[in-house]
């Protein structure tokens, strides 16, 4: 069983920057409080690395129709935003959907933020996001915007229960595809 997890930014790219943080430092500090409860729990985790890009990371790992792949992010908006949103692929399947729904309502409801849904790429900001073109159960979890001290705080106050809650959801999945 592997999945693969991802802080999504690297050193050399701050991602948001907001409430007295950026967005690489929590998505990393976040991935490194996840990976081991998933060792734990007895799964293979394959991570990106703190010194490569999101183009490095996909072309070195080898994902499959059997595995998880998850993608830490903070959202930013500048506007007072507060939530957290899973995204998926434009090609997301009943699993792919299922999965970005437990993340996004697992992390709305630990961290006790608005629940912003399950969107795809084609309605992120972006339009298409590298990491939906791999293969197995695929998401990108924007747990919650760097830039509303409210949220900010919510997280840090229950990193390690959101940790446990998306660590038992991914356990589920990779049971599943298995």
């Amino acid at each position: 069983m592997t999945a693969f997890i991802s802080a999504g930014h690297y050193n050399g790219d701050s991602g948001a920057i907001g409430s007295g943080t950026q967005e690489n430092i929590e998505t990393m500090k976040f991935r490194d409080t996840i990976v081991p409860i998933l060792k734990a729990r007895g799964l293979h985790i394959i991570t990106d690395n703190d010194n490569e890009n999101l183009a490095e990371y996909l072309h070195r790992i080898q994902t499959g129709s059997g595995s998880v792949v998850l993608e830490f992010h903070f959202d930013s908006s500048g506007s007072g935003a507060s939530g957290s949103t899973s995204l998926v692929g434009n090609d997301a399947d009943r699993l792919d959907n299922a999965f970005a729904k437990e993340l996004v309502d697992a992390t709305s409801n630990c961290l006790g933020i608005p629940n912003r849904g399950v969107i795809s790429e084609a309605q992120s900001h972006r339009g298409r996001l590298g990491l939906m073109r791999e293969q197995g159960i695929v998401s990108l979890l924007e747990i919650c915007f760097i830039d509303n001290q409210h949220d900010m705080d919510a997280y840090r106050k229950n990193c390690y229960e959101l940790a446990l809650k998306i660590a038992a959801i991914v356990c589920k999945y990779e049971n599943i595809v298995m």
